[in-house]
C-alpha cells in the first residue's frame, strides 16, 4: 500500500519559455484531500497539468509514493495511479456512456457497476453517446472514467463549473462518499472556495504562480475576511 502520497518540492513550470509556477511545494497524504484555490490565471490548472506531465518542468521534484516522476511521460504517471478530470471534461462524443467508461478500465476496485452505483444518472444513460448528455452528466462521466483507471490519486479541475445547483449537490454528495468509502486521495481545483474547503481537509491558495497560504481548510472557513483577501486580486500580501 502507498504510504507516502504526493509531494512537490520547489517546482517551477510553465509552457514553452513562459514560467507559470515558481517554487511550489506541497504534500498530500494517502486518502488526504487538498483544495487548490485562487483567482483566475494564478496557475491552478497549470499545477494539475504539471503533476500530470503536460507542462515544461523548469526546476523541482515531483514524487508519487516516494518515486520521482518529474521526467516520466503522462501515460506512465497515469499507470502509477493518477486519475485526471480535466476542466474541459473531454468525453468521447461518439462513444456511449458505457464505452467511455470501459475505454479507461484497468483492474481494481472500480467497475462499471460501482460507477453506476455512485452516479445513477449514468446507469440510466448508459446507452447514450457522450454528445447526448447534459453538462452535469458529462462531468459525472469524466469523473467516472477517471475512477475506472483505478487511481489512488484523483486530480479534478473545477468539476463544479457551470453546473446547476441540483447537479452540484449530486456531485458533492458523490465526492463526500468517495472520501468515506474509497482508498483515494483527492486534489481539487475549484472556484467555489467554500464548497471546496468544506470538502477538503487541507488547502493551498495560489497567487501569481506561488503559494500564499497552506494549511487546514477549517482555518480559512473560520476567517471569511482572510479567505476573501487571499483569493482576491492582489491577495499575495495577505497569505501565510
Amino acid at each position: 500500500m502507498n504510504t507516502e502520497g504526493l509531494a512537490l518540492e520547489d517546482v517551477s513550470a510553465g509552457y514553452g519559455e513562459t514560467i507559470v509556477l515558481e517554487g511550489v511545494g506541497l504534500a498530500l497524504a494517502p486518502r488526504g484531500s487538498l483544495a487548490v484555490l485562487g483567482r483566475n490565471g494564478v496557475g491552478k490548472t497549470t499545477l494539475l497539468a504539471t503533476i500530470m506531465g503536460h507542462t515544461r518542468l523548469r526546476a523541482g521534484s515531483i514524487r508519487l509514493a516516494g518515486r520521482e516522476i518529474a521526467h516520466l511521460p503522462s501515460f506512465r504517471r497515469a499507470r502509477l495511479g493518477i486519475g485526471y478530470v480535466p476542466q474541459e471534461r473531454e468525453v468521447f462524443a461518439s462513444l456511449t456512456v458505457a464505452e467511455n467508461l470501459t475505454v479507461a478500465e484497468r483492474p481494481g476496485r472500480w467497475s462499471l457497476d460501482r460507477v453506476y452505483d455512485f452516479f445513477p444518472a449514468l446507469a440510466e444513460r448508459r446507452h447514450h453517446r457522450g454528445n447526448q448528455l447534459s453538462g452535469g452528466e458529462q462531468q459525472m462521466l469524466a469523473i467516472g472514467r477517471a475512477l475506472m483507471s483505478n487511481p489512488w490519486l484523483l486530480l479534478m479541475d473545477e468539476p463544479l463549473e457551470g453546473l446547476a445547483p441540483v447537479v452540484v449537490d449530486a456531485l458533492l454528495a458523490g465526492l463526500e462518499r468517495l472520501k468515506r468509502e474509497d482508498d483515494l486521495a483527492v486534489l481539487l481545483v475549484e472556484q467555489h472556495a467554500r464548497l471546496a474547503l468544506e470538502l477538503a481537509q487541507q488547502a493551498i491558495v495560489l497567487d501569481r504562480g506561488a503559494i500564499v497560504f497552506s494549511g487546514p481548510s477549517r482555518e480559512l472557513l473560520a476567517d471569511p475576511d482572510r479567505l476573501g483577501a487571499l483569493i482576491s486580486v492582489g491577495g499575495r500580501g495577505d497569505g501565510g
